[in-house]
């Protein structure tokens, strides 16, 4: 690649730069830009940067406009008090619904954004705020034989045996008597692929939680999920759907979350946690108590353990997730974020206000997918202008003559 570095420093070179950088340097040659396009260096490129202690959160707000907020914060460690922003990003899409996007998942560096708020409205987008790309998924065909609104839910990650990016669509249709029916209808969309197909949903008895919220986590898709046991009471476990084999499975919760009527999910660093509520006695959109639980050891119910009892006295609405240093952020109505410290049990403002129900948190990191031109949003001229204005190709013309990369 080069007569003067080998190719394993200038690879380990690249991995560690920007993505503007990146983006600038497949201008240098033919060749640096298929390896920056490439599957395999995003790949290498997303593990490597895996490693920045990096949040993305979500929200939207009202006052002083109404406007959708993509901002990403240090993960504070326990060294470090308060969120630290250190970039928003700018988000480019308008709602066809008039309402809000909803944050289906975050992975690998890709936002999957659903124009539902909560319904069966076209489009789901894949978005790569790092590269300004995007695609819309392709339409589903409503069926023809439903006799009201879908009732639908929406998983996003990756599948690590195949290098691929998933959606996942389930869709309750409601029949005549105005009761959702199961086995719901079930299909997946690949990235590679850029098409849905059918997948066997024959096991499903029962339907997933209202609250709509999905935990990505070991190249599986989990949902909270209830169904009827043979004495007619409803019960709750996780649905689980991997990626890879693209087939459903049933986790147990602990006994005590067997029968509570409202919980969320989220992720204790590398863990799934769930979190049950508590009504407020006022009957506001709040609760008195949250019980968080994690699950230590994946895919082993008996390593369900009780991390904490938050009493609330009705301040808080949503829970959001963990940060690093182990406290635990979530929102007080009517959208104040707070952070609650296990050990003290003090909740501590951290002045982000938005729409209670908006919030969504995640770990952050780049990556370089859509960069092959898989229907990005951006146009390859349109691309190349913004990238090649000003000092730009200077710069490309130092990195060529340097690296003896012209042509």
């Amino acid at each position: 690649m080069s007569h003067y570095l080998p190719d394993c420093l200038i690879l380990d070179i690249l991995c560690r730069l920007p993505v503007e950088s990146l983006l600038r340097f497949t201008c240098v040659s033919k060749q640096w830009c298929s390896l920056i396009s490439s599957p395999d260096f995003n790949s290498l490129y997303t593990t490597v940067n895996a490693t920045t202690p990096l949040l993305v959160l979500h929200h939207f707000s009202v006052k002083p406009k109404k406007q959708q907020h993509y901002s990403v914060y240090n993960d504070p460690d326990s060294k470090t008090e308060n969120l630290t922003l250190i970039k928003q990003l700018k988000f480019p899409f308008r709602s066809s619904s008039g309402k809000d996007f909803r944050v289906v998942g975050f992975c690998n560096g890709l936002f999957c954004l659903a124009d539902d708020l909560y319904g069966d409205i076209d489009p789901i987008i894949l978005w790569n705020p790092a590269i300004r790309r995007s695609i819309s998924l392709p339409s589903r065909p409503r069926p023809t034989f439903h006799c009201g609104p879908l009732r639908v839910f929406l998983g996003f990650g990756f599948d690590h045996k195949t290098c691929d990016f998933k959606v996942v669509r389930i869709a309750y249709i409601r029949g005549a008597n105005g009761v959702y029916m199961v086995p719901p209808e079930v299909e997946v969309f690949k990235l590679s692929t850029g098409l849905w197909k059918t997948v066997n949903s024959k096991n499903i008895n029962g339907k997933l939680d209202f609250l709509y919220s999905s935990i990505y986590l070991n190249s599986a898709i989990h949902w909270v999920f209830h169904c009827k046991n043979e004495g007619g009471k409803i019960t709750n476990s996780l649905l689980v759907f991997g990626l890879s084999a693209e087939t459903f499975s049933e986790m147990s919760l602990p006994q005590e979350l067997a029968h509570v009527c409202f919980l969320s999910l989220t992720l204790c660093g590398e863990r799934i946690s769930v979190i049950s509520y508590e009504e407020s006695r006022n009957h506001a959109p709040s609760c008195d108590t949250c019980v968080v639980w994690v699950m230590n050891q994946y895919g082993k119910p008996e390593s369900w353990m009780k991390e904490f009892i938050v009493d609330l006295r009705g301040e808080i609405t949503k829970a959001i997730g963990f940060v690093r240093n182990g406290k635990f952020l979530a929102v007080e109505y009517p959208g104040n974020v707070l952070s609650y410290d296990p050990d003290s049990r003090e909740l501590k403002d951290l002045d982000i206000h938005g729409m209670y129900h908006s919030f969504f948190l995640r770990k952050y990191v780049e990556s370089l997918v859509l960069l092959d031109g898989n229907g990005g949003a951006m146009t390859d001229f349109e691309l190349n202008y913004e990238l090649n204005g000003g000092v730009i190709p200077y710069l490309m013309d130092t990195v060529a003559d340097f690296f003896g990369l012209r042509g």
